[in-house]
């Protein structure tokens, strides 16, 4: 009995000090973290500081060990929780350790504040950089949609409402007279605005994007297209420049929006320029007008006999050949049509009267007056 009762003491002492070992541990965990990684965030609770403090003091090293990358795009989707993404982010080689990072983001209460969207990871940032920038929301890039067949002016309307750094009036300015350095990216000849080489199709831009990195993206999204088509030029296509393959495109791009007859539309004007007649097409003279205020469009239609009698080289009613430059800015498919346009007998085309929005096609003129709706 007297060994017994003189063991308790030595347990509870050596308990005692155990204790108070954790405890000191501990507070030097949390203290340590509080000096590498900031305060926890205020609405984590004691037990998660001190669980995850823990953890993140054992786990500093994982942390420190960053991965090297270039600019890249992560996505957060909607359906991801937060370990998804801290997985997903180690799988995508942006951090060397999710589990790592997890325990940071839970940590700072940044687990919470995910929010679906795709951000732009700069090069150069490491592991903690990446979780607090990817906990911003307002660090999600601005996605918006560049549609086939706007014109300069529509792209700046869309640019004044998102928040860019720079505005719609300051892009304008910058596609009207572009720098040397750009206007190479195209070959653009002298004296011509970017209108024709902004590519449509959906853009994710860092919210801090720059305006010539924005021009620069769109413009070699363009050069990429028209690399590929060149492989396509045939007899017909071959007789103009790439620029003017461009313009065509641009006014294809305004006369359908059905890719199954864009080649077709193509070879009418094609058939046109060959014999020297005019193109005597609609969305030319729509762009000469401009913005019609009562209609409260770039694009006026129904055009009138006094619209057709404007006076503008834009006008291919009284202008043989091209225009000067493009009208618009013209889809793959249709800088494709226009590169490899269709071997036809055509020089007419109107719209169908069904609704379809396509269009009937005519060797002579008689047949062109045929196809018209009763």
């Amino acid at each position: 009995m007297t060994r017994k009762r003189r063991r308790l003491p030595v347990l509870l002492i050596i308990f005692f000090v155990l204790a108070i070992g954790l405890v000191l541990f501990m507070m030097y965990a949390v203290y340590s973290n509080s000096q590498v990684f900031g305060a926890p965030g205020e609405d984590v609770h004691l037990l998660n500081n001190l669980r995850y403090s823990i953890r993140l003091f054992l786990n500093q090293d994982l942390l420190q060990n960053d991965q090297v990358f270039e600019e890249r795009k992560f996505t957060i989707s909607n359906n991801d929780s937060a370990r998804d993404v801290c997985h997903k982010l180690e799988a995508e080689s942006f951090i060397f350790s999710g589990t790592a990072i997890c325990d940071y983001l839970i940590y700072k209460g940044q687990d919470r504040t995910l929010s679906p969207g795709t951000y732009t990871l700069k090069s150069g940032m490491n592991s903690i950089q990446v979780a607090n920038f990817i906990a911003e929301r307002e660090n999600q890039d601005l996605r918006f949609t560049i549609f086939a067949g706007w014109r300069l002016e529509e792209i700046a309307e869309i640019i004044g409402q998102l928040g860019l750094p720079f505005s719609g009036h300051e892009f304008l300015s910058y596609a009207y007279a572009p720098p040397v350095e750009i206007a190479q990216v195209v070959n653009l000849p002298a004296h011509r605005s970017l209108e024709g080489y902004m590519h449509p199709g959906f853009y994710s831009l860092k919210p801090d994007i720059s305006l010539e990195e924005f021009v620069l993206q769109s413009i070699s999204r363009t050069h990429a297209v028209i690399q590929e088509a060149s492989q396509l030029l045939n007899a017909q296509s071959s007789t103009l420049s790439y620029d003017e393959l461009i313009i065509l495109a641009s006014i294809i791009q305004r006369e359908t929006q059905h890719p199954t007859e864009m080649s077709t539309i193509a070879s009418v004007f094609f058939n046109r320029l060959a014999i020297g007649m005019r193109l005597e097409t609609d969305p030319t003279v729509q762009y000469a007008l401009g913005y019609d205020l009562a209609q409260g469009t770039w694009w006026k239609s129904p055009l009138t006999f006094a619209d057709l009698a404007v006076v503008s080289d834009y006008n291919t009613y009284q202008v043989k050949g091209l225009p000067p430059g493009a009208i618009s800015n013209p889809s793959r498919e249709t800088i494709m049509a226009a590169f490899a346009p269709e071997q036809t007998g055509y020089y007419f085309f109107r719209a169908k009267c069904d609704g379809s929005m396509t269009h009937n096609f005519a060797v002579t003129f008689e047949e062109h007056l045929a196809n018209g709706c009763e």
